[in-house]
């Protein structure tokens, strides 16, 4: 059935499915997930209750009512109802917006490891997610990492060859391949269909990415698992690197455990948009974390302007807490360690490339190997400048972008009357 043109109640698309999501711990109001394809939204009872009254396509006013009525057992007035769809549901549910293209963070992205091809791996892999194996395998993870990680922190700092950088290049990168591989694993181990892997271009790094979207249809816990799946399978590896290391001495492997390492505890950072983001996300259930941020400092400002009551602290109001704090800290660290780096590359940066270069013009082209090496020394010393310049270029936008909304909070708070005013 389908409305007449002049009809104020939106349609539908069809295929949404609604289901109900596991709440966190002090959350008291129930959320639902709404799917459409992989599209996915959390939503409130009284949304949830209008989307099955409009899937049921009512005619008219007054049998959007009624089916509102049935789904959530209450009544709204149809002008209540009009304001709440406006409001509250995404556009992308209405039959006549087209669906978004499928958008990755990435300059060029190339999937190499399609869906079908990654469900046929992580078939063979899913008995790694066993509980008694994982706990054993992490526990021998822990006892000989803690044993090589020291000398692998002190080579680190050692000087790499030109072969040492290629070797690593690829071990490491091979690593990230694993990475992406215990997290499409975990999904499969949970019965949760996964998409492919695939790699791409994030600014000038390269970045390997799974498709896990699926994984919003699992409760939390296991949302976690699939969070963690990733540092898991690069902890498996780096047992058997960490034992070679150990037995062997080779400085090439402690260079990879630290590398790893490195990475691992980078993405478990949960201020950025990695690993460590989600896991929080779905242990706490709050989501959209970094918009939460702002609308916390926004209240703040509120509060602190005399125009916003200071409300009880809850559980999720506190992890927010904590987690603000931590981004700022975490904000003034990086701030404080580019800048650093800045002073030193100042002073450090122009005799070293110069000295790569005179070596590079020194050498006959026709020793093409000897060329291929001092070529890398170059390109060496020109990533980190690089790095650094382009890691500065995010941070003074994102800076930009908080000064911004502290900006707009200020401004908004302004528009509200005063507390005196409202009681």
């Amino acid at each position: 059935m389908t409305h007449a043109a002049t009809s104020p109640i939106p349609v539908l698309k069809p295929g949404i499915t609604i289901t109900p999501y596991e709440q966190a711990a002090g959350e008291t109001a129930p959320r639902f997930l709404l799917a459409l394809g992989a599209s996915y939204f959390l939503v409130s009872l009284n949304t949830r209750a209008l989307v099955m009254a409009l899937l049921h396509n009512p005619p008219t006013l007054v049998q959007l009512e009624e089916e509102f009525k049935a789904a959530s057992g209450t009544h709204l007035p149809a002008a209540h109802l009009l304001k709440l769809a406006q409001q509250h549901l995404p556009s992308v549910l209405l039959r006549d917006t087209p669906m978004p293209p499928r958008e990755l963070p990435f300059i060029l992205s190339l999937t190499l490891l399609g869906p079908q091809l990654a469900a046929r791996v992580t078939a063979h892999l899913t008995w790694l997610f066993k509980p008694y194996l994982a706990a054993i395998l992490i526990a021998t993870f822990i006892l000989l990492h803690i044993v090589s990680l020291p000398a692998a922190m002190h080579l680190a700092h050692a000087d790499w060859t030109a072969k040492e950088s290629i070797a690593l290049a690829v071990l490491f990168l091979l690593s990230g391949l694993i990475h992406e591989l215990g997290h499409t694993t975990a999904c499969r181990y949970f019965a949760c269909p996964h998409g492919g892997i695939g790699v791409g271009l994030y600014y000038i790094f390269p970045a390997w990415y799974a498709d896990v979207t699926n994984a919003w249809q699992l409760p939390r816990r296991q949302r976690a698992v699939v969070d963690l799946g990733g540092v898991y399978f690069q902890s498996i590896m780096l047992i058997a690197i960490d034992a070679y290391a150990l037995a062997s001495g080779n400085p090439l492997a402690l260079k990879l455990v630290w590398l790893i390492t490195f990475a691992m505890l980078f993405t478990l950072n949960p201020v950025f948009k990695f690993d460590g983001y989600w896991l929080l996300s779905d242990l706490s259930g709050l989501h959209n974390l970094h918009k939460k941020v702002r609308d916390a400092t926004a209240a703040l400002v509120a509060t602190a302007m005399g125009r916003r009551s200071v409300s009880a602290p809850g559980v999720r109001s506190s992890i927010l807490t904590a987690y603000s704090v931590l981004s700022l800290c975490y904000f003034v660290y990086f701030g404080l360690f580019l800048a650093r780096e800045l002073v030193a590359l100042s002073t450090t940066m122009v005799p070293a490339v110069s000295a790569r270069w005179q070596l590079l013009a020194a050498i006959d082209l026709t020793q093409g190997w000897e060329v291929t090496l001092a070529a890398g020394r170059l390109v060496a010393a020109l990533a980190w400048p690089l790095m650094i310049a382009l890691a500065t270029v995010f941070f003074l936008n994102r800076l930009r972008r908080a000064v911004v909304g502290i900006i707009a909070s200020i401004r908004d708070a302004r528009m509200l009357p005063p507390l005196s005013k409202l009681v």
